[in-house]
C-alpha cells in the first residue's frame, strides 16, 4: 500500500514537472497592432473598415503609431454599422485609415505641451494639442493611451480624423459651395500677395485659421455673382478676406467666448453661449453660425460660416 502511494506521488510530481517544463519552453509571440485590433471589441468597426478597404496588412508595419478610432468614433461619424461602412468606396475608406497612421512610435510622454503638427501616413497632418488634462488629435480626444505592441503604439481616439488637404486654398477649391470665395482669393495676387501665399502654402510653418463664407453668404452680403466679385476692387476684397483669417490654427473646441485679432488687425467676437461657437464681425447684425468645422489642411484649419464677416 505504501509502495502504491509512493508510486502515485512520484507520478503526480512527474506530471507537475512535465507541465512546468512545457510552460517554460513556450515563448509568447508579441502581439502586433493588427492583433490588438482583432482581439479588442472596442475596435470592431475599425476591423470592418480595415477589412472592407483591404487595409489589414498596413497595421503590421514596423515602428508605427495607430491613432485608433473606437466604435464611438465611427458612430459619431454616422458609420455605426457594418453596412454604413461597406457602403463607402473602398478607396475612400483606405484613405481615411491611412490618415490615422504615424510612421514612428509616439507615446504620450513624448508629446510636448501645447499644439504640435505631426505628419500622417498619407502625407497629411494632424494637430496634437496637449493640455493639462486632455490630449486632442484635431477635434478628437485621446481616451486611452500608450497601448504597446510588438510593432509600435496604439493611441485610442473618440472621433474619426478626416484626411487633410494640402492647403487652405485646396480645401476651398474642393468645395462647390465656396466658388465665390475662391474667386475672391484669386484677386489677392496684386493687392495682398502675402495672404494669398499664406492660404496656398503647403507648409505647416505659418498656420492660419480661416472663416470661409458660403456662396449664399456672399449673395446675402450683396455679391450676387462671381462677376460681381471679379468687378470689386482688389483692395476691398483684400481688406474683407484678411478679416476672415486669424494667425495660428484654432479648432472648434478652442474657440471660446472672447475676441480674436484678425490678419488685418481688426477683431472678431466669439460667442459660446449655447456651447457651440458663433462668430460676429464688427458690422454684422447677428453672429455667423459655423456650418462645417475643423477642415484641416497642411497650413491651417477652416470653418465654413453662413455670413460674410464685416469689419
Amino acid at each position: 500500500m505504501l509502495l502504491l502511494r509512493s508510486a502515485t506521488l512520484l507520478f503526480a510530481v512527474c506530471l507537475l514537472l512535465s507541465g512546468c517544463q512545457k510552460d517554460d519552453d513556450t515563448v509568447a509571440t508579441p502581439k502586433t497592432i493588427a492583433d490588438r485590433i482583432l482581439e479588442d471589441d472596442q475596435f470592431r468597426l475599425l476591423r470592418v473598415a480595415a477589412n472592407h478597404a483591404g487595409f489589414d496588412g498596413a497595421f503590421k508595419s514596423a515602428n508605427m503609431t495607430l491613432l485608433a478610432p473606437n466604435n464611438d468614433a465611427f458612430t459619431a461619424a454616422g458609420l455605426g454599422s457594418d453596412g454604413a461602412i461597406r457602403a463607402l468606396p473602398q478607396a475612400q475608406v483606405r484613405a481615411l485609415l491611412a490618415h490615422h497612421i504615424l510612421y514612428a512610435p509616439l507615446s504620450v510622454s513624448a508629446i510636448p505641451s501645447g499644439q504640435t503638427t505631426v505628419e500622417t501616413g498619407d502625407r497629411g497632418v494632424v494637430f496634437l494639442n496637449k493640455t493639462s488634462s486632455t490630449i486632442y488629435v484635431n477635434g478628437a480626444k485621446l481616451v486611452q493611451s500608450d497601448l504597446p505592441t510588438a510593432n509600435g503604439m496604439i493611441q485610442v481616439i473618440d472621433r474619426l480624423l478626416n484626411p487633410s488637404q494640402s492647403s487652405l486654398l485646396a480645401t476651398i477649391d474642393a468645395n462647390p459651395d465656396l466658388t465665390f470665395l475662391a474667386a475672391a482669393v484669386r484677386r489677392l495676387a496684386v493687392a495682398n500677395p502675402n495672404l494669398l501665399t499664406a492660404l496656398s502654402s503647403t507648409a505647416s510653418s505659418n498656420l492660419v485659421t480661416l472663416f470661409a463664407p458660403t456662396n449664399d453668404a456672399f449673395r446675402t452680403a450683396g455679391y450676387g455673382s462671381i462677376n460681381a466679385i471679379e468687378s470689386t476692387s482688389s483692395q476691398t476684397l483684400s481688406a474683407l478676406l484678411s478679416y476672415h483669417a486669424v494667425q495660428g490654427s484654432l479648432l472648434s473646441y478652442q474657440l471660446q467666448t472672447g475676441m480674436l485679432t484678425t490678419l488685418n488687425g481688426a477683431r472678431l467676437t466669439v460667442f459660446t453661449n449655447t456651447g457651440v461657437p458663433t462668430i460676429k464681425g464688427n458690422r454684422n447684425g447677428s453672429s455667423a453660425n459655423i456650418r462645417q468645422s475643423d477642415l484641416i489642411s497642411n497650413n491651417g484649419v477652416m470653418h465654413i460660416v453662413d455670413q460674410v464677416l464685416l469689419p
